[in-house]
């Protein structure tokens, strides 16, 4: 380990102006200079490894952020009336440009970091003692460093320590430091005890010493104060303190009584509940509303209290001593105060039913809805999305991470940037004022079931908000999946949901609920994509409302199918995954145990681009997570590895528990032919809309394939199909299985690139299953992908330019290495024979935007390209300047609401000095006429601003033929208007 020189201090150059050394160098002043380097380099160095531990790099910024309990602490240190932290060290914690990082904290700053964020007591000598040689804990040796540092500044004087006390020293400040820091640092301070200094040298370590030992003593005082301070507020709290105590015992007592007789209400309830199930004749329930009334008083009476208990408790303050007790008392009490709402909830239910079944004798559907509720409790209340990984099952209420939910306009369905909370999904909005229908959309794998099984959770245990428009105001929800739905929604809320053994009049009677109480139900069909074409229209009729014109419905799809049903729905919604704090969240909670390998992941994710992009859909984290235990933080590099490690993953735990476990072994090569057999059958499935199967469909390599791991067994199945079937755990293992079956087609020629893309449907609802083709051929054979993109080519010039999109998306899936990319890039650009070509609307941003910039610099057709409201930015328009400057067809180019900023127009500037064939050029209106005749920058969605116009300013004079301009909307200030 190289000890380098601290930064955040004057450097070496600093001291040697005049070239020469300020005093002579002795024996005894390099001594003192040695002890300095110690201090001021190695213990930098320490000190910022002793924090690094308590808060690891990868969390750090979560750690330091507004929603951490540190935030108001270090607040206080730097805007309290005391200035603690000066502006420089803050902007250290608090970088604009770039993540925050300990290797940026000077020695000052790491101090009082340890002293006050890192949950360290006090050493019991204090901070600026000596501590005890048999304490040797981290606080004292922090301590002892810095007394030692005080000790050897006190030579500073003569700036020399001799040799018996030079020992003494380093042997006392190695020892704590290597304590500290650990024993790999030991030899690094026995090279430095002998290392050569320089006159030169000297001197800066002197002058390094000098400054912390000033900055030190700035904030000594300050820190001192603050203690005092605390000491004072101590005192106060732990005076509190006993007198709290004393409340709180008799508050327990009466909660504890509080419990009992909540106790006594609920056997009462449960008790009357049965009785009513039984009974149906007119006295009976005469005296069963008798026995109602009576526990409605009671349980008024409780509540009564609960009251007088819960007022007075307020919000517990973070100094509170007693806030814990608190905190616990007070979830008490809420959960008491919830159970006295359902109770309430269920006593109001039995009343009404009382009384309408004295009246009409109707039915009451609780028993079925508490039979739902449980269904839902059990079933969706569990997150287990890889069977083979027994381990890997989570409590959904702790796994859960909010995903990115935000609003579509309806008018084009384009993706706004507001947010959507669960809970008001169903609230009136500026679309509609009363939504019945709600659209949720999505890319594979973002979460879309699992959102789901979230909402009829929170139903299911009433955890939604109350103030709400929520779910808690539903009698019924009624979660549907849609790949289990074989026919009519009657009979699958009857295959899905109900009891087996449900009594026939019982099932109609409930069905007749829902007719009356449509109002009340809320209907979710989880996967319109997933359902057969031929079941799409009927479904579509209850979205329509045509069927149950009353009842509420959230649907999810994947865009695909998404965009058929968007114009009937009332409310558009899109899951865009997660976000990076999100994808922090989730994997620090499922290495809880195993931070080394949270932070080694997070790390990873945050240098690489494509691990990032990946991260956002919440599928590939879980799976990124589980691969990087497995693997021991080996991470793949695309989608496809992701899956095809997947894949291997699964293979080794199905020969381990085999007890054949094979070192070094290719196992997807190994078992080739069942992993083809499961792809043949993914693939008739996805062609036949269907995403379940005999298990008869498997052949010989049934037994293998079932035990897997890849496939989840339909308990039962359904009534109208009593046989075993089996379904792929999510529809993107499916296409991945698919497009593997396809890849050894491709391989062994059985099929060619031109005959698998003449079907259409590869550009349409196989699409995903053409990008998993591409990215495993791509880490196979460059001449297969390479043809792929070439017959992909020739159908966007068949039907004259759609598709094009999708070998975008191809191009970037197969991205191996940069060059590669490249070259498929200009195989589309140079057969591509359209002389139009509108790519408008796609937000492909900047993958997307280098791409067809590698084609327009081959391309010999195109004249007009439309790439308008793509997301491209500065660095794709970059990209494109540099493509217009070699292209010698475009006379025009829409490159209108991209978000292009200063950096972009001052590319395209410098590309149209150079271009000579472009007419118009829009940048949300830029027109150019041989080159530039209309010039317009109306509305500019681009934000071209000072620097952008000026660079505009001066491609026109190169351009001398513009004769309209017009800068509106553009935030050009007066200089650059001039």
């Amino acid at each position: 380990m190289s000890i380098p020189r601290l930064t955040g201090y004057p450097g070496k150059d600093s001291f040697m102006a005049t070239g020469t050394a300020p005093f002579t160098s002795t024996k005894e002043t390099t001594n003192y200079a040695r002890l300095c380097r110690l201090l001021v380099d190695v213990g930098s160095q320490v000190l910022r490894s002793t924090f690094d531990n308590v808060h690891p790099p990868a969390t750090l910024h979560t750690v330091l952020g507004s929603t951490s309990v540190h935030y108001s602490t270090l607040q206080s240190l730097y805007k309290g009336r005391k200035k603690v932290l000066n502006p420089t060290q803050w902007g250290k914690l608090y970088p604009a440009h770039s993540p925050v990082s300990s290797e940026t904290f000077d020695i000052t700053l790491l101090t009082v970091l340890l002293r006050n964020i890192c949950g360290l007591s006090p050493p019991a000598t204090g901070w600026d003692h000596l501590p005890p040689a048999t304490n040797r804990s981290i606080a004292d040796d922090i301590a002892r460093v810095k007394y030692y540092r005080n000790a050897i500044y006190g030579h500073a004087s003569q700036a020399a320590v001799d040799d018996v006390s030079f020992s003494a020293y380093w042997l006392e400040i190695r020892e704590a430091l290597v304590r500290l820091g650990g024993a790999h640092f030991r030899a690094d301070i026995d090279i430095l005890e002998h290392d050569c200094m320089d006159p030169d040298i000297e001197e800066h370590y002197r002058q390094l010493m000098k400054q912390w030992k000033k900055d030190d003593d700035s904030i000594k005082d300050k820190l001192e104060e603050i203690e005092v301070s605390l000491e004072k507020v101590r005192t106060i709290v732990e005076r509190n303190f006993r007198d709290t105590i004393e409340k709180i015992k008799n508050e327990m007592k009466t909660i504890e009584k509080i419990e009992f007789e909540m106790k006594e209400i609920k056997e009462k309830l449960g008790s009357l509940t049965a009785s009513e199930e039984k009974n149906t004749d007119q006295e009976t329930t005469g005296g069963s509303l008798e026995k109602i009334a009576k526990m409605d008083s009671e349980l008024k009476e409780v509540k009564e209290k609960l009251c007088t208990l819960t007022a007075p408790m307020g919000e517990s303050k973070d100094e509170d001593p007693t806030g814990k007790i608190k905190v616990s008392m007070k979830e008490t009490l809420m959960r008491i105060e919830n159970e006295i709402k359902e109770m309430k909830e269920k006593l109001d239910f039995l009343m009404a039913s009382g009384e309408e079944g004295r009246d009409r004798g109707t039915f009451d559907p609780v028993e079925v809805i508490n039979g739902i509720c449980q269904l839902y409790k059990t079933r969706e209340g569990w997150l287990s999305p890889f069977p083979w990984c027994e381990e890997f099952q989570f409590f959904l209420g702790n796994i859960f991470t909010r995903l990115k939910v935000v609003r579509r306009k309806k008018t084009r369905g384009e993706v706004t940037d507001m947010f959507v909370d669960m809970s008001s999904i169903l609230d009136p909005n500026e679309q509609c004022s009363a939504p019945r229908t709600v659209l949720i959309e999505g890319d594979p794998g973002m979460g879309k079931t699992t959102y789901c099984k979230k909402y009829v959770y929170d139903w299911a245990t009433r955890k939604q908000e109350p103030q709400r428009c929520c779910l808690t105001t539903f009698k019924a929800v009624l979660l549907l999946k849609c790949r289990d739905i074989h026919s009519d929604v009657w009979e699958a809320i009857k295959d899905q949901l109900l009891p087996r053994d449900i009594d026939e009049k019982v099932k109609q009677q409930f069905f007749q609920f829902i007719h009356e109480n449509q109002s009340s139900t809320l209907l979710i069909l989880d996967g319109l994509d997933e359902l057969s074409s031929g079941k799409l229209p009927m479904f579509s009729e209850l979205i329509e409302g045509r069927v149950l014109p009353n009842c509420r419905i959230v649907a999810t799809a994947r865009h695909e199918v998404g965009k058929k049903v968007r114009k009937n729905c009332d409310t558009l919604l899109e899951i865009e995954g997660f976000t990076e704090e999100h994808v922090d969240n989730f994997v620090i909670k499922y290495f809880k145990d195993r931070l080394g390998l949270a932070t080694k992941l997070l790390e990873r994710t945050r240098r690489d681009k494509n691990l990032r992009e990946m991260a956002a859909n919440p599928l590939n984290t879980a799976l990124l997570c589980l691969l990087c235990e497995e693997f021991d933080g080996t991470l793949p590099e695309n989608k496809a590895q992701l899956y095809l490690d997947m894949v291997e993953c699964v293979l080794k735990r199905y020969e381990e528990k085999r007890g054949q476990s094979k070192v070094n072994a290719d196992l997807t090569n190994l078992y080739k032919p069942q992993l083809n057999r499961l792809g043949l059958v993914a693939l008739k499935g996805l062609l036949n809309d269907r995403l379940d199967f005999d298990e008869s469909e498997l052949g010989n390599h049934a037994k293998d394939l079932t035990a897997f791991g890849f496939l989840s067994m339909q308990p039962g199945g359904s009534k109208l199909k009593p046989k075993v079937h089996y379904a792929f755990l999510h529809k993107s293992f499916q296409e991945c299985f698919a497009a593997f079956f396809i890849c050894s087609q491709i391989q062994s020629e059985e099929i060619t690139p031109e005959e698998l893309v003449s079907d259409e449907r590869y550009f349409g609802k196989l699409k995903q299953v053409l990008l998993f083709l591409c990215g495993i051929l791509a880490l196979q054979c460059d001449e297969h992908v390479v043809a792929l993109v070439n017959s992909l080519t020739n159908q966007v010039n068949k039907y004259e330019g759609n598709g094009a999109t999708v070998i975008l998306e191809v191009i970037s899936e197969s991205k191996r290495e940069r060059d590669f990319s490249s070259q498929l890039a200009k195989c589309f650009g140079s057969g591509l024979n359209l002389t139009n070509l509108d790519l408008s609307g796609n937000s492909f941003a900047l993958a997307g935007a280098t791409s067809i910039a590698e084609a327009i610099k081959v391309n010999k057709t195109l004249t007009n390209l439309d790439l308008s409201a793509n997301e491209i930015s500065d660095t794709g328009a970059t990209s494109i300047a540099e493509a217009i400057k070699v292209n010698k067809t475009l006379t025009n180019l829409n490159l209108s609401k991209n978000f292009i900023g200063v950096v972009g127009a001052t590319s395209i500037a410098e590309a149209v000095e150079v271009n000579k064939t472009l007419t118009n050029l829009n940048l949300c209106g830029f027109k150019c006429k041989k080159s530039l005749a209309n010039l317009d920058l109306f509305w500019n969605i681009n934000f071209i601003a000072v620097a952008g116009a000026t660079s505009i300013a001066e491609a026109i004079k190169v351009n001398k033929t513009p004769t309209n301009l017009d800068l509106s909307w553009n935030f050009i200030f007066l200089a650059s208007a001039t």
